[in-house]
């Protein structure tokens, strides 16, 4: 999870940094679903996502930043593979380059890292591709991707995108005492995801915020809402007391998880935001737990909001969860 949160992070800044320099609409962010076989006996094929943020220099080149998660699935349970513990899941994060044969062909090479969990640690990755940009906002590639650390961890996939011009960067508009910007913002979400402690472990929640401007670039943020984890785990820890006595708890983790927090939201730009949160998630059994939030992610101006977020519980009850967010956002007057 320190893989994740930190190459995202570092993808949100590289990105940042370069819009505050940039007043034209020459930059893009693609969102991707990527499927593919792997040409190695261990796994059998490949399925992720990613998000890509590319800069137009020219009519023929552009440059591209791309992060996400792909996850290889194993071949009959790692059979006549017993040195791999468990599968391999990467999040890579990458800089490329694009040539535009045409105005819709192109080639790509990117090479980056892949940040892998458990046994599999971090890989070189190089990744050539060809593909069609299309006008209508679809991007359709294919790809070959190799973590070179291990033989067994390639993979040849096809990627369906949507991509879209950004709104023009810099700062947002000023808030003026006539502009509605003084508005109130009632957004609501729902909120697929997974828990960080097993990448298996499916979770879905739906969220209700309100959101108050404070300046130009800062708001702030009250948010209820409501996450279902799928499976739960028998847990057991050990409490020692003055005297060395060991005293167990076992409880089974919990499902439902009522979250309620306030926070600030932060715009580097007219779309693209940093946000955290803090606040108490309410579970059943009296499982009351403090819980934080950092999340990122695109507002637009016809109220779409997408974005990603990591709820981090204190509870050992409670499992931490990384969601998307599938938002809109209403005007309130």
């Amino acid at each position: 999870m320190k893989h994740l949160l930190s190459s995202i992070f570092v993808l949100f800044v590289l990105f940042t940094s370069a819009a505050y320099a940039q007043t034209n609409n020459s930059w893009r962010v693609g969102f991707g679903i990527n499927t593919g076989i792997t040409p190695t006996n261990a796994f059998k094929y490949t399925l992720g996502g990613d998000i890509r943020l590319q800069k137009d220099f020219n009519s023929h080149f552009s440059g591209t930043i791309t992060t996400g998660f792909t996850h290889f699935f194993e071949k009959d349970h790692f059979a006549n593979y017993s040195q791999y513990g468990s599968p391999y899941n990467v999040i890579p994060a990458k800089l490329g380059i694009k040539y535009f044969v045409t105005n819709s062909l192109y080639l790509c090479g990117e090479a980056g890292a892949g940040f892998a969990f458990e046994q599999w640690g971090t890989s070189f990755l190089w990744s050539p591709s060809v593909g069609l940009a299309l006008k209508n906002g679809m991007d359709i590639s294919v790809k070959y991707e190799d973590y070179t650390k291990d033989k067994m961890t390639k993979n040849i996939a096809l990627r369906l995108a949507y991509g879209f011009g950004t709104v023009k960067l810099g700062s947002r508009k000023p808030i003026t005492s006539t502009g509605n910007n003084h508005d109130f913002e009632l957004g609501v979400s729902i909120n697929p995801g997974a828990s960080s402690d097993n990448w298996d472990d499916h979770i879905l929640g739906a969220e209700v915020d309100l959101y108050k401007p404070l300046s130009n670039n800062l708001e702030a943020t009250f948010s209820v809402g409501y996450t279902h984890m799928f499976n739960s785990y028998y847990y057991s820890y050990g409490i020692m007391d003055d005297n060395g006595n060991v005293y167990y708890n076992n409880n089974y983790t919990v499902k439902n998880v009522v979250p309620v927090k306030v926070g600030l939201r932060f715009y580097l730009a007219d779309a693209f935001y940093l946000g955290g949160e803090a606040g108490v998630g309410f579970a059943s059994n009296n499982n009351t737990s403090f819980v934080y939030t950092p999340s990122l992610g695109i507002k637009l101006k016809n109220g779409i909001d997408i974005g990603a977020k990591y709820d981090n519980y204190g509870s050992r009850l409670i499992q931490d969860a990384l969601s998307l967010k599938l938002g809109y956002h209403f005007k309130l007057k």
